[in-house]
């Protein structure tokens, strides 16, 4: 795998993290615990579909941690935010492309 590639699908998926905590810790502060929950649902929904399925969206990609179940947790991730973040991911890989 490129390593300019692997950089970049790095940085994308620490600032996913980040605002996923962001969003989570958000909703814990201003006391919106339905918010709160139904995030945390979607969280563990994906991750255990990821997992029982083997979805792996760093594998397909090439990157290749030195734990396997990381990139399926990661994935996991991604999928909870659903299809905005998929969207949200792919507009910011094609500025990152064009730049």
């Amino acid at each position: 795998m490129d390593t300019i590639v692997l950089v970049l699908m790095l940085a994308v998926t620490v600032e996913a993290l980040v605002e996923y905590g962001k969003l989570l810790g958000q909703a814990a502060l201003s006391r919106d615990y339905q918010g709160l929950a139904v995030m945390a649902a979607a969280l563990v929904v994906a991750v255990l579909l990821c997992f029982a399925t083997g979805a792996d969206f760093y594998a397909a990609l090439g990157v290749q941690f030195a734990y396997s179940w990381v990139g399926v947790l990661l994935t996991g991730v991604f999928a909870s935010r659903g299809a905005n973040f998929v969207s949200d991911l792919i507009g910011k890989l094609q500025t990152v492309k064009s730049d």
